[in-house]
Parts: structure tokens; sequence; C-alpha cells
């Protein structure tokens, strides 16, 4: 079997070698003798056999042993490597074959029967081509079927995962107000206090010893120096630093309030994370730890740090002690007392976790561990409860006051997430009273956690949303570089520093998503799964659709609708101010991105659903005919609102008249367009109304606004004269445009009248009613200063008369 393997390989790339060398020409050309053909090289097999060893040991230990969590999880990283080593493997050999094809094809078909044999040089090369290409093909074959296989394994392990977990999680056991609980765990604790003692004793022995060294005493020493320093003067300076070099603490900039709160956290989390690995990694490297304390001291590490990082974090939002500093939208009063509960809860926290932690590691009984983490979650509930008992109360007195002065009531978002919390601590506290501690225990942590990813990620915002910006400014050094360099404007320049800020919150916020979700692991699903789960599926034809995946899907979609509105504000809020765009132009926008938002959310809640096009198109078809008549006015005004958008022959903004009414346009909606009138009413008008009827637009592509005067006097007055005081006063007013100009007319002469018509343009149509008043205030006192009068408008009417001619008298 080895031989004919070591054969195929020869084969293979004898034949890739002799095809590469050969594949640029175009017309068929002599081809070399085998004898002068290059060594083959077995990377590409080598790669293939390497991965099907690794893919083989993987499924042998999963078949053969009860494998833990860890185990598992180290199972699962060894698989990018094997996917990787098939994925280069297949990228080498596919062009080797393809470049064999290509060889074969020039040579054409091979003689028929009965026809004259081809040239015995000709027939040896179509031989080692189609030799060479039979050995490619089985290479290629064989990754492909390995790939496919470890895509196999990856969800068998994924699924071992879950299953594992699923256990713990719903596994029964007993209540935490269970006395036989707590009985026995104080049965147990002597011995586990002596094991605890025996251990410790252990590390105390091992490090005596070590010591003994000449050279640990300087390594020991120069580490705890290093971490007394980091954990002490260190911190406190690097913390005097920030609040030194962040300027006016009275009046501080935005940029200034948010880089100072995240220089704070920084300096929180790194500082003890570097001083318990320097003292760890010196303690390793002289031998001075067992295995017990290294591996809980890693733990201890990273429970330290998470808690000081919380510390940190509660202290740059809150700022209890300065207020102008606060990122936190909350009283002063309200911060001081929430100032305490970021420690105890990363405390509470901690504690509970390294609970669970050390008594893995020093392998306590049952019920210690039961009881032990017990007292931890319930450390950790009355932390959390605290937080939020304290600020439901500020709340509530503040609704009570109507406290003008203070901040503004707490929106639905924040409104909603407390409510959240507070049923996580109803279920989690009775989780723990029905023997459900893994549960409890889960619920409580990834709230703890999910409560840090979203304040850090509330921080990040502030910070990105005035750290671009305040780069790219044409005032400071990086911005004024730019400028000058690629010679663009001012504008531009903002406009780049808000995009750029837009962009680092769409990937931040992508990293809070995954954060949020790493912790679940393989749990998040079973989860969902356990939790609304359900054998029932509906069939619409050839669709099968399940409560939970339409329960997902909606899920998907509302939070898609919510990104998209977020997306929308901003657009409109930070990006679009910056631009040189019309109000009707930016509400187009904000439309556009509406509009696209909601159809990524349905593709997406399509796609959740496992809908192609084809079953869109048949559900679709199932419900045209009730679109067709019920729904027949919605459909027609939705794609007057799209023509609308595009074409905009009405924007936001506009003063535009329907028949007899006329008003401003406050909002294209998707069915109706809310237009205000000069009463201060809204007028809802149907978006068909405006694309199927006439419709004046007042002021549509910058019109002016033309003055209109008709004026009539006595036909005793000079024409000229009283031309020029109505030119004299209108060409004086600051409002009347000089182009064109204005002009004045006599347009007809009767019942013993001069009328004059006075036509002036100002620059935009609302300006029309207020400059022809100022204008008429001004012309009748003119033209009574001149002796000018205005001609009676009130004709005489005979009345009983017949209508004869009157004869002169004799």
């Amino acid at each position: 079997m080895q031989k004919s393997s070591n054969l195929i390989r020869a084969l293979v790339m004898a034949a890739a070698l002799f095809a590469s060398a050969t594949a640029s020409s175009q017309a068929l050309a002599p081809l070399p003798p085998p004898a002068i053909l290059a060594p083959p090289d077995y990377a590409a097999a080598t790669d293939i056999d390497g991965a099907n060893l690794g893919l083989q040991g993987t499924i042998v230990r999963l078949r053969a042993h009860q494998l833990s969590d860890r185990d598992l999880r180290a199972e699962i990283a060894t698989l990018p490597p094997i996917r990787a080593k098939l994925a280069a493997a297949l990228a080498t050999l596919t062009p080797h074959l393809q470049d064999a094809d290509l060889r074969l094809a020039q040579l054409g078909p091979a003689p028929a029967a009965g026809q004259p044999p081809e040239d015995p040089e000709t027939a040896a090369t179509r031989r080692a081509l189609t030799s060479g290409r039979a050995a490619i093909d089985t290479e290629v074959k064989e990754a492909k079927l390995l790939t496919v296989e470890a895509s196999q394994v990856d969800r068998t392990l994924s699924d071992r995962l879950r299953r594992n977990f699923s256990t713990r999680l719903w596994t029964r056991e007993r209540s935490v107000l269970n006395p036989g609980l707590w009985a026995d765990a104080a049965t147990a604790a002597p011995g586990d206090i002596a094991q605890l003692l025996t251990h410790t004793e252990a590390e105390a022995r091992l490090f005596a010893r070590v010591m003994t060294k000449p050279q640990a005493w300087p390594a020991a020493l120069f580490a705890a120096a290093v971490a007394f320093l980091l954990l002490g003067p260190a911190r406190i300076l690097l913390n005097k630093f920030a609040e030194r070099h962040a300027g006016d603490k009275t009046a501080p900039t935005p940029f200034r309030r948010a880089g100072l709160a995240v220089a704070l956290v920084l300096v929180a989390a790194v500082t003890p994370l570097a001083a318990g690995e320097v003292l760890r990694s010196a303690l390793i490297d002289v031998g001075g730890l067992t295995n017990v304390f290294a591996s809980t001291s890693g733990l201890f590490i990273r429970v330290v740090v998470f808690a000081m990082a919380l510390e940190g974090l509660g202290r740059a939002l809150l700022a209890p002690s300065r207020p102008a500093w606060r990122l936190a939208p909350m009283s002063d009063r309200l911060s001081a007392r929430l100032a305490s509960f970021p420690v105890l809860i990363g405390a509470a926290s901690g504690i509970s976790t390294l609970a669970t932690g050390i008594g893995a590691a020093l392998d306590m009984s049952v019920a210690s561990t039961v009881a032990t983490d017990y007292l931890a979650m319930l450390l950790e509930l009355a932390a959390i409860g605290g937080a939020l008992a304290v600020t439901s109360q500020a709340r509530a007195a503040r609704l009570a006051q109507a406290d003008v002065t203070a901040p503004p009531a707490s929106r639905p978002p924040w409104v909603l997430a407390a409510l959240g919390v507070w049923i996580t601590l109803i279920v989690s506290l009775g989780a723990m009273l029905f023997g459900y501690r893994v549960l409890a225990g889960f619920l409580l942590r990834e709230t703890v956690w999910i409560g840090s990813v979203l304040a850090a990620l509330f921080l990040l915002l502030n910070f990105v949303d005035e750290f671009f910006p305040a780069v790219m400014s044409p005032r400071g050094l990086v911005g004024r570089t730019i400028q000058t360099g690629l010679g663009l404007s001012s504008s531009t320049m903002e406009q780049i520093g808000v995009l750029l800020a837009g962009v680092a919150r769409l990937l931040l916020l992508l990293a809070g998503w995954t954060a949020i979700l790493l912790p679940f692991g393989a749990s998040a699903g079973d989860l969902a799964t356990r939790v609304t789960g359900s054998g029932v599926v509906i069939r619409f034809g050839q669709v099968s659709i399940s409560p939970t995946a339409v329960a997902g899907a909606v899920a998907l979609f509302l939070l898609g609708l919510v990104a998209t509105r977020a997306v929308r504000r901003w657009v409109e809020g930070r990006y679009l101010p910056k631009t040189s765009l019309d109000a009707g132009l930016r509400t187009s926008v904000g439309a556009a991105v509406t509009y696209g938002g909601g159809a990524i959310a349905v593709l997406i809640a399509f796609a959740y659903l496992g809908l192609s096009f084809s079953q869109v198109a048949l559900l679709a078809s199932a419900l045209s005919v009730g679109i067709g008549f019920g729904l027949q006015a919605i459909i027609g005004n939705f794609v007057s609102g799209l023509i609308l958008l595009a074409e905009r022959p009405v924007q936001v903004g506009d003063w535009i008249a329907i028949g007899d009414l006329e008003g401003d346009v406050r909002r294209i909606n998707i069915r109706a367009t809310e237009i205000e009138m000069m009463d201060k009413s809204k007028l809802i008008v149907p978006n068909s109304d405006l694309v199927s009827k006439t419709v004046r637009n007042v002021t549509h592509g910058g019109a002016s606004g033309r003055v209109r005067i008709i004026l009539r006097v006595d036909d005793s007055s000079d024409p000229a004269l009283v031309r020029e005081a109505l030119l004299e006063t209108i060409t004086a007013h600051e409002g009347v445009l000089k182009d064109p100009p204005p002009a004045v007319y006599i347009s007809d002469v009767k019942d013993g009248a001069l009328e004059f018509t006075v036509f002036a343009y100002v620059a935009s149509p609302r300006l029309v009613f207020r400059i022809k008043s100022e204008l008429l205030f001004k012309i009748v006192p003119s033209l009574k200063a001149r002796s000018i009068g205005l001609a009676n408008s009130t004709p005489v009417v005979n009345v009983g008369m017949p209508d004869r001619p009157i004869e002169p008298a004799a």
C-alpha cells in the first residue's frame, strides 16, 4: 500500500511539473521526454496525509473517551489548522489538474477503433498525462472529502459540548433552603480546610526551598518590588498624570472628558494585570509555585483584574466627585449612591468565580462546593439587586418631585434593560430555591458580563465620537497636516472625521456584540433551544416553519429595525449637518437608510427562516390576491413615497399648494406626507395625491418671490410723477432685489382713475406678504406727501334711471 502511494505521489508531481512547464504555450509544442522531468515535490500530498492523520486521531479520541469540556475545546482548536492544510493542498493541486486537462485537450481525443494509430511519442505523452491527471484527481477528491469530514467532526464536537453544558445546566441539585446541604457542608468543612492547609503548606515548603537558591532571591524581590510599584505609586501617578493633562476641571470639552474616562479605566485594568503577571511569571521561572497554586494564581489574577476594571469603569462613568466630568446621565446624588456598587459587584462576581475555580482545583467535597457557590451567588445577587434598587428609588423620587433641573427621565431602552435585569435576578433566585445551581450561576455571571460590556461600549462610543472629529479638525496638528497635504476644505475634513467616527462606532458595536456572545459559547444556542424549542412545524406548501424559527426571525427583524433607526439617527444628527446638502436631500438620505435597513432586516429574517427566493415568491404569490385588493392603496402610497424621494418634486421645507390648501412640507413618510398649515395645524396628504394630482410648489428650485401691488390714483395726477414716487420707495427697501429690477406700469384708465401695477422681486416667496405690507406702509404716505390722491374705488351706480343719451340744454 505504501509503495502504491509513493508511485501515485511520483506520478502526481511528474504530471504537475510537466503541465506547469508547458501551460504557457497555447499551441501544441514538442513535449520533453520523461527522462528530463524534475524530481516530484510531495508537499501537497504530505499536507493531505498530515491532515488525515490528525483528523483520524480526533475521531478515535472522540469515540474512545468521555472527553471533558476542556478536552473538547482543545480538539476543536486542532481543526482550523487541519482545514488550512487541506485548503493549501487544494490550492496547489487544482491548478495542476487544470493544466493537465488543458494539455489533454490540446492533444485532442485518442484515435477511435479502426482509425490509424497516433504517433508513439504522442501516445506515450497521452498515457503519462492521463495517469498523472488521475493521480492528481485522486488527491483532490481526498482533500475535499477530508474537508467535509473535518466539518462533520467540528459539528460533532460542538454538539457534544452543548450536551455537556445542557446536562449541567438542567441538572437539579439540592435547594439553597435544604438544611441537609448545609449540614453536609459543615460536616465536610474540616476535611476541605485540612486539604486547603495541606496544599498551602506544600506551597510554603516549595517556596522556602526555592528561595534558598542564590539566583531565586533577586528575581523574586525584583518582581515583588515591580508589583508593589505598579499597584501603588505607579497607579496613583498615572491617574494624576491623566487628570492633569485633561485640562480645565470646571468646564471640560467632551473629548477631554471621554479621554480621561478611558485613561482611568486603562490604568485600573492594566496595573493589576501587569503586577500579577510579573509576580506570577517570576515565581514560575524560579519554580516557586506548585501545580495547584500555578493554576489558581492565574484565575486569581483574572478575577482581580476584572474587579478592578469594573471599579475603574464605574469611577470613570459616575465621577461622583467631579460632576463636570461625568459621562453617565444622572444626578449628583444618584452618582454618589451608586459609586460603591461597581466594586461590590466586581468583587462579588470575582468571589463566585474564584470559589468555583478553587473548589475544582482542590477537589473539594460536593457539599462544600455547592454551598460555597450558593453563598457567592447570594452575595452577587445582593450586590446587583442593591444597585438596581438604588437606581429605581432615585428615578421614582425624581418623577414624584418633577424636578425640572434634574436630568431627563430614563428612556425606554434603559427601562427595558432594568426590567430585564430584575427578571433575571428573580429567575436566578427561583433557580437557587428549586436547586438549579448551575442555571442560577450562569444567569448571574452573564448578567454581570453583559452589563460590563455595555458600560465599556458606552464609554468607547463616547470616546470615538469625540476622538476622530477632534483629530481630523483643521485646528489640530494631524488635521491641519492632512488638509495641507491633500488640499481639502475644512468642511470635507469635518465630514471625514464624522465618517471615521461612524466606522469606529460600527466596529465597536460588532465587537461588543461578539464580546456579549463570547462567554455563552456552546450554551447560548442550547439555552434558547431548551427554552423555546418546539417540535411543531407549520407548512405552507413546500415551506416548513417552526415556532422557534419564527420567534428568532421576528427578534432579528426587530433588532434590524432598531439598528436601522440608530443608523438613521446618527446619519441625520451627526453626518448630514456637516455636509452642504439641503433639508430635502437630507430627508431623502434618511428615508433611504430606513428603507435599505428595513429591506436588509427582512432578508436576514428570511435567511434565518431558511427561505430561499423561490420560497419567498411562493409565499408572496399566496398573499398577492389579498394585497391586490385589500392593500392596494397602501402599496400605491408606498410606491409614490419612493417616487417622491427619488425625483424630489416635493421636499421637506417646501411651500406647496394643493387646491385651496397650502403649507410647508414637514415630513415625507412611507404612506403619507405631513404638511404644516399657516395656523400650525397638520395636513396629512397621501403620497399618491402628490404624484397624481396637480401640486404647486412655491419654493421649488429656490424660486424668488414676486410682489404685486395695484394702485388707483386720481386721473388728475401726473403719471410720470407717480411712477417716480413708486420706484423711489420700492428701490429704497432693503428686501427688494436689484436684479431683476422693480417695474411700474399703467395697467388701466377708467372711472376717473389711473391704475398702476407695481412688480418687485424678493429673495423668497415667503417674504412676499411681509414686504408688500412694508411697501404699502411707505407708498401711501409718500404719495400723499406729493399731493397725489388715491382714487375712490367705489363705483357710481344710477338706480331707476333709463339708459338714454343726455341731450344738451336748449
